[in-house]
């Protein structure tokens, strides 16, 4: 039987949301970029897309939060901590608190260096700094197995 193969790109043969590496046929992960700047959101979902990435974006806290309310569950979240309405902290807080999203892989994205002098971090599982280096962004979602702290 002969399969039907959507894309090739960079050597990795994909078909709908999987990939196929090697011998391996691996599912793709389901992303959600939390950011007021659009620009930001939009160049990180091209990137996290053009690698075979499924992306669903946010420009609030109360977005972030309806959003992971019906789709998902998503393995990975890039969430902003400086969000216009409630901060990025918080949001994070609430999805820790739901079954849900207690094990998935959530990441701050902020500009500000002094994140630890004003909030306890450690709900998150890591975080980056913008100006955020693409290369930095592409090792984040490469890494399949840090996106699913339960698995």
């Amino acid at each position: 039987m002969r399969a039907v193969v959507d894309s090739f790109e960079h050597g990795i043969v994909s078909r709908g949301d999987r990939k196929y590496h090697g011998s391996v046929w691996s599912t793709l992960m389901n992303i959600l970029l939390v950011d007021d700047y659009r620009a930001t959101t939009e160049v990180l979902a091209d990137v996290a897309r053009s690698m075979g990435h499924a992306v669903s974006q946010a420009y609030s806290g109360v977005e972030a939060l309806v959003v992971t309310t019906g789709e998902g569950p998503f393995d990975l979240i890039l969430l902003d901590i400086a969000l216009p309405d409630i901060s990025g902290h918080e949001v994070c807080l609430r999805l820790r608190a739901s079954e849900r999203y207690a094990s998935r892989r959530i990441v701050s994205l902020s500009a500000h260096v002094d994140l630890c002098d004003h909030f306890d971090m450690s709900c998150f599982d890591g975080h980056l700094l913008k100006p955020l280096a693409l290369s930095e962004f592409e090792s984040l979602l490469s890494d399949r197995n840090q996106a699913h702290k339960s698995s």
